[in-house]
């Protein structure tokens, strides 16, 4: 009786594979990786500029644009879910918009480990324990009303947005978060006493200003 040979098991053509960038778990390790070098950094080149002058606006800042991060990165994930592939007509601005979204999260989680450091080296609190921000900038106001920052209701409606309305709402809330942001890092270049404080909130306010000029680019090709 002849032999045959076993041959391989074929992959299942109908299973996309998505590139390694656009996979969810590599984009958390991509973060996890970011956070980990900007501390390592942060370690290395940033201590002796850490612990240099602060005042009253340089811990604010760092406590406040934490906050204000955490809630761009989580903008971010949300749109990365809600416009994978498959979910929706896309429209031709949907790739920059996830790449933007991508840099988003690998950035400012970067910097938001560094501002945790830098509130350490201040003997700071590591983060607002109060429900009121930007007291430091003369103008307190409640944390949910904090410029640019998104609601539950805008939340909830990017998580259950798919196609164009996906591209349109995150492009529209995150313009928004940028320009508070940018916001509050104008006021501490111009107050602030810390040299790296000052440096990182002026680094801030160009990119953000530049992604804000993308993403209404992008915006107005959807329309």
């Amino acid at each position: 009786m002849s032999e045959t040979s076993a041959k391989p098991p074929q992959a299942d053509s109908s299973e996309e594979v998505l590139p390694w960038w656009m996979n969810p778990v590599n984009i958390v390790l991509m973060v996890v990786a970011a956070a980990v070098l900007a501390a390592a950094a942060g370690f290395v080149f940033g201590e002796s500029r850490g612990k240099g002058t602060k005042n009253g606006s340089d811990v604010g800042f760092l406590q406040d644009m934490r906050i204000h991060h955490e809630q761009a990165v989580n903008l971010s994930l949300i749109y990365l879910d809600v416009s994978a592939p498959g979910l929706g007509e896309g429209s031709a601005s949907r790739g920059t918009l996830r790449l933007i979204a991508r840099e988003i999260i690998v950035n400012q989680s970067a910097e938001s480990g560094r501002m945790v450091q830098l509130l350490r080296q201040f003997d700071a609190a590591e983060t607002n324990e109060t429900d009121q921000v930007m007291g430091w900038m003369g103008e307190p106001t409640p944390l949910a009303q904090m410029p640019g920052y998104a609601t539950d209701e805008e939340l909830r409606a990017l998580r259950e947005s798919r196609g164009p309305e996906a591209d349109n709402l995150f492009g529209e809330l995150m313009i928004a978060h940028h320009k508070g942001g940018v916001h509050m890092a104008e006021h501490v270049t111009m107050h602030g006493s810390n040299d790296e404080v000052r440096a990182m909130a002026a680094s801030m306010v160009k990119s953000q200003t530049g992604e804000i000029a993308e993403m209404e680019e992008l915006l107005a090709a959807i329309d």
